[in-house]
């Protein structure tokens, strides 16, 4: 049985609806306003001398979108190998980003957190914008993600100096222009 609509009905009494999702331990909730698309089996592709948090990529519906990857419980050694995994999407067409998953996102029934809420100690602290408390789960808190912050920190991580040059991988680039 769905309990959804129940939810729903409650949400103008006990709090804002929300969906929630884990990452690395840490409840997460997206921005107001964002838009959000769950993905339950994304077939990611790793990308090889990329930034330690990118997991790979994956295509939606033509478009590649880069898949972050901040959970605890990484999948083992790196590999070019690719995966199924659950996978989050945020915003649309060219902005497209996404992070792996630890569990299925839930619908919750979300009120602000007091404001000496204590911050998590996490790779993802510096991307949290705000605590939010379940309604109906005393002392359940949930964070604002903010999705943008992390994806261009972990752009900013991968730096220039962090791709090989055409002379260090073999590639003579008088062959590739002519």
């Amino acid at each position: 049985m769905d309990s959804t609509p129940a939810l729903r009905d409650s949400a103008s009494v006990n709090g804002e609806l929300r969906y929630g999702f884990v990452v690395g331990g840490l409840r997460l909730v997206p921005a107001q306003r964002v838009l959000t698309e769950m993905i339950a089996q994304a077939r990611i592709f790793p990308v090889p001398r990329s930034a330690p948090g990118l997991a790979g990529v994956t295509n939606l519906r033509g478009t590649i979108v880069p898949l972050l990857d901040r959970r605890e419980a990484r999948r083992g050694a790196p590999s070019i190998q690719p995966f199924t995994h659950r996978a989050l999407v945020f915003d649309r067409d060219d902005s497209r980003v996404g992070l792996l998953l630890d569990t299925q996102p839930e619908l919750l029934s979300l009120m602000p957190a007091p404001d000496d809420t204590p911050w998590p100690a996490s790779t993802l602290s510096a991307f949290l914008t705000r605590p939010w408390a379940q309604a109906d789960q005393n002392g359940q808190i949930w964070w604002e993600f903010n999705h943008r912050a992390a994806f261009e920190s972990l752009a900013r991580g991968a730096s220039q100096a962090d791709v090989p040059r055409a002379e260090t991988i073999g590639v003579d680039m008088e062959e590739v222009i002519a």
